[in-house]
Formats: structure tokens, C-alpha cells, sequence
């Protein structure tokens, strides 16, 4: 027998897992894009920074061979349909979360109105009634080529490809649902199309938080001692009396 394979993580946990703020703009993508749990959302941040960290390094080499690598990612960033076809190694480094998540499986199928909202896509797909150039793909965050999007569509042995399926997809139907979730939207004030990216400079640290505070409070103390009469239980002059 051989050695037992282990399986390596494919995405890091955030540093500080009890961020408020991180947690909020997580929960806004999770329900914007339809993943099953946050797991799902750290991976593409893991795939995105891996992008970015290749390009980093590329840049900083002068060989040949680096020259060769950069012309192999851009072709690879070109074919994900990340960057534009005339893109490079800056645009690579300006990607955001929303660009990968809008390359997912689960989003181009609610974009191409095979599904009538997003989590009827991800439901889909699991259930293995989407194919990808003529085969079942059961991974909602598979990132889809460029040449493959106009390939997307139901498996051929898909019960949806019937229209005596109760529920088959009905265009009409769905554009109403949208209209409709469209008003509840704007009655509550905010947009329906928009999407939150997650942008790390916007997350407070929360240990850099702690050591100010420390670092405040130790300046007010610095200042009691100074000035004994600012201390709180320094003593207070009594009033003069009035006769």
C-alpha cells in the first residue's frame, strides 16, 4: 500500500474570524452570489491573491524565462476572461473579488436566464442539469473559459429540456419575479444589481484597535501622573465656606 494522500486546504481562514465588519460584507456577498457557505468565498479570495502573488513575482524577474511565464498568464487570465484581450500583467494586479466571482459556474448560468434566481442556479447545477461543452459540470464555482460560456445550457438527459416539466424554465415567469424583487428593493432604499465587494483595506484591524486604546490609555496616565490634580482620586480642595 502506499502512503496515505493528504489533502491540502485550499483557501486560508481571515486572521481575525470575529470582525464585524469582514462578517457583514461577507454575508452581503454570500447572499448576492448564492454560495452555500463563506468557505466558498475565502477560496476565491485564495485564487485571486495566488493571481496576484505570480504576478508580483513575474514582474520582479528580467530572465527569459520570466517573460515566457508572463505571456503564459496572461493568455491564461485571457482565456478565464478576467482580464481583456489586449490586457496585462497591471491588469492582473487590479482584479477584485468581483471579477473572479462573476466568472463562477452559478453566476453565468442566473446571467444567461437559465435559472430564475441565483440560488435556482447553484440547486441546478448540483442536481446535474448544466453542461459545459457537452458535459455535466456539478461544481457551482468553476470558473468558466471564454470560449465555453456560449456552451453553457441543460444537460441533454436534463428533465428541464422538457416543457411538461413543472419546472421548466419559463422566461416570462422569471421577468416578473425580477420586476418584483426590483420594487421590494427600491421600497427598502437600496439597488438591486448592486453587488458589495469585499475590500480588505476596509476591514478595521481589530488589534491594531486594541493597541490604540492601550497605547490612549497610557497616555492619559502618563498625563495623571504629570498632574496629579487630573488623577481621579486626587484630592478635591474643599469649597470656602459662605457666612
Amino acid at each position: 500500500m502506499g502512503d496515505i494522500k493528504r489533502f491540502k486546504k485550499k483557501y486560508t481562514t481571515p486572521m481575525h474570524p470575529w470582525n464585524a465588519t469582514r462578517i457583514q460584507l461577507e454575508r452581503d456577498i454570500k447572499s448576492k452570489y448564492g454560495v452555500a457557505n463563506k468557505k466558498e468565498i475565502w477560496k476565491m479570495e485564495s485564487a485571486l491573491k495566488s493571481f496576484k502573488d505570480q504576478a508580483k513575482l513575474l514582474l520582479t524577474r528580467l530572465d527569459e524565462q520570466a517573460e515566457k511565464e508572463r505571456q503564459q498568464m496572461v493568455s491564461r487570465m485571457t482565456r478565464l476572461a478576467l482580464i481583456k484581450m489586449d490586457g496585462g500583467m497591471d491588469d492582473i494586479l487590479g482584479l477584485q473579488l468581483r471579477d473572479i466571482m462573476n466568472r463562477r459556474l452559478q453566476t453565468l448560468v442566473f446571467k444567461k436566464r437559465l435559472a430564475r434566481s441565483i440560488h435556482h442556479a447553484r440547486q441546478l447545477i448540483v442536481h446535474e442539469h448544466i453542461s459545459v461543452g457537452g458535459k455535466k459540470v456539478t461544481s457551482p464555482s468553476f470558473l468558466v473559459p471564454l470560449g465555453e460560456e456560449s456552451s453553457i445550457g441543460y444537460a441533454p438527459d436534463s428533465a428541464y429540456m422538457s416543457t411538461e416539466h413543472p419546472e421548466s424554465f419559463n422566461e416570462d415567469l422569471m421577468l416578473r419575479k425580477q420586476q418584483k424583487q426590483r420594487a421590494k428593493d427600491k421600497k427598502r432604499g437600496f439597488k438591486s444589481d448592486e453587488i458589495v465587494v469585499f475590500e480588505a483595506t476596509e476591514v478595521e484591524d481589530p488589534e491594531e484597535k486594541k493597541k490604540g486604546d492601550l497605547d490612549a490609555d497610557a497616555s492619559v496616565a502618563d498625563l495623571k501622573m504629570d498632574a496629579p490634580e487630573l488623577a481621579d482620586d486626587a484630592p478635591v480642595a474643599p469649597e470656602p465656606k459662605t457666612e
